[in-house]
């Protein structure tokens, strides 16, 4: 009897399913985005994501009743592309900080960096494909369509206004077409230029500080560049880096200082030719930090913890290094890459061989542990359920085993260290929560470390009041008393802030123009984008040229 009527139930459910699956359906394919704006809103801590995502889904909606009334098929088409790329917005809006931008495009070669969550990720992607293609219906609203939407869409026009369009998942599309457009454009500029490298040639390097006593003729410099890392994160007080915070402490570091772009293959080769980077992989005829060195009898090298990445393989070979050391032999990071352990330890056993020779040494190394989603795979923070305190609490202990065997080695006797990043943190969903009452007002820009270290040297902080890494070359040899001709952007960062420069309190990337002037992120005026626009083409143009080194 008791089975029988389970068995009715069952039935019972089963056709009431049965009977209301379009409805269902329906429901789930317009409550995923709806929970998207949600977590989005919340996990940015802005109301505005949520109402302004609410129009723009209800448009979706009304939009697509519009045209099923009309035509079934061409309403289907219309609801899954608009709807697919309103959650893809918001997905990334959620996980990453962000709507879709350009810089993330032309990084995507480089999803592989993303292997920490990628599980998450494919599961998030295919639940959201899935929900978006569901079947559509007609749906019964109780007023005229086009009098709701005219309603809905004068709202959303109303608000944003008043808001701004960068909480617009539409909007963000459109900017994207528009950067593409004006890339495009540029580069037909750039390929009308000719000669123009002679605009920024520069007979030497400015000399405002004099070289420390303490400092040997040709000290060996060692130049760190720290995957992804804001200065807000040594300062914390939940001391995830102590011991480079101690460091910084006791060296000469300069204060307010931000990166001049995004995101790493831009990073890098922009601080060492001291300019910009149209695209990731453009190459850079002009002089740089490796080929001065050079120049002074240095050995260079670069330190590949990438090794079986060819691109990133092939683009350090492209930046003029006498050696790109790649060693696949111990790769135990993240994509076959070196951890910061395995890192810090070839650093170690290749500066110990070059200071063997007597050749002095410019040896980089940029590390890769502390990419976004990674976790640390060696040592944790606290209890260890927090990946992304725990990969740079292991940067930092890393850093300090290589630094104790360094200080205790003759390596210290005639050896500079410069310390910095290729970029800021990026300010994705585990940043904004490991940090809630930090205050961003770019996740591609931020206050960065740059400092200096060395035996006997007398700790000092500059407050550089928001000049950027374009300085960092021209800095270095001005504190080493090394001049060159060249074609820097940059100036040294004791010159006086008022040198007029012109580019070192500009952020530029395929998606921001800004100004950090004043330690402050703000937008530039008509007048100084006009300009700094106009030189950006110029010097795009140059650094193509095969110039006399």
């Amino acid at each position: 009897m008791n089975r029988h009527l389970k068995h009715n139930k069952w039935n019972h459910y089963y056709e009431w399913v049965k009977d209301y699956a379009p409805e269902i359906m329906l429901g789930l394919k317009y409550l995923f985005p709806f929970i998207l704006i949600v977590l989005a809103a919340i996990s940015m801590g802005q109301f505005s994501y949520f109402l302004v995502g609410l129009f723009e889904l209800a448009s979706i909606i009304i939009i697509t009743n519009i045209i099923f009334t009309r035509h079934e098929l061409w309403a289907y088409v219309f609801n899954c592309l608009a709807l697919l790329v309103f959650n893809i917005q918001f997905f990334v809006l959620y996980f990453g900080g962000s709507f879709v931008s350009l810089v993330m495009l032309t990084n995507v070669d480089s999803l592989g960096a993303l292997s920490g969550k990628m599980p998450l990720y494919l599961f998030g992607i295919l639940l959201m494909l899935a929900v978006t293609f569901l079947p559509i219906m007609e749906l019964e609203f109780p007023f005229e369509h086009a009098k709701m939407l005219s309603v809905v869409v004068i709202c959303d026009l109303i608000f944003t206004l008043f808001v701004g369009n960068g909480y617009s998942a539409a909007f963000g599309v459109f900017d994207i077409f528009q950067q593409y457009a004006d890339n495009r454009q540029l580069r037909n500029k750039i390929a009308d230029q000719d000669n123009v490298a002679k605009t920024f040639y520069q007979s030497g390097i400015q000399d405002a500080v004099a070289k420390p006593d303490s400092l040997k003729e040709k000290p060996n410099v060692i130049l760190i560049f720290v995957e992804g890392l804001s200065q807000n994160i040594i300062d914390d007080r939940q001391k995830i880096m102590p011991n480079v915070a101690k460091l910084q402490d006791q060296s000469l570091q300069f204060k307010n200082y931000y990166n001049h772009t995004f995101a790493t293959y831009r990073g890098l080769i922009g601080q060492l030719f001291s300019g910009y980077q149209l695209e990731n992989y453009d190459k850079n005829n002009l002089v740089s930090m490796q080929s001065v060195f050079a120049n002074q009898g240095y050995q260079t090298s670069f330190i590949n913890t990438e090794p079986e990445n060819t691109q990133f393989t092939s683009y350090l070979e492209n930046l003029g290094y006498n050696n790109v050391i790649s060693d696949s032999s111990k790769t135990s990071g993240s994509e076959n890459t070196l951890s910061d352990k395995e890192a810090f330890e070839k650093l170690y056993s290749t500066i110990s061989e070059q200071n063997a020779s007597g050749q002095p040494f410019f040896t980089t190394m940029y590390t890769f542990g502390t990419h976004m989603s990674l976790d640390s795979s060696d040592k944790k923070y606290g209890d260890g359920k927090t990946p992304f305190l725990n990969k740079f609490y292991n940067f930092d202990y890393q850093f300090n085993e290589f630094m104790k065997k360094f200080n205790s080695s003759s390596l210290a006797d005639n050896t500079m260290i410069v310390f910095t990043t290729d970029h800021s943190t990026y300010m994705d969903n585990d940043y904004s929560e490991a940090f809630p009452n930090y205050q961003r007002d770019n996740g591609d820009v931020d206050k960065i470390p740059l400092f200096i270290y060395y035996k006997g040297i007398t700790p000092q902080t500059v407050d550089v009041q928001g000049r950027n890494s374009l300085d960092m070359a021209p800095t270095i040899f001005d504190y080493l008393d090394i001049s060159a001709s060249n074609y820097f952007l940059g100036v040294s960062l004791f010159m006086p802030k008022e040198n007029n420069n012109n580019y070192d309190t500009v952020f530029h990337d395929n998606s921001n123009l800004l100004s950090t002037d004043g330690a402050a992120i703000t937008s530039l005026t008509e007048s100084q984008q006009s300009i700094i626009e106009n030189q950006l083409t110029k010097y795009f143009a140059a650094k193509e040229e095969v110039v006399s080194k």
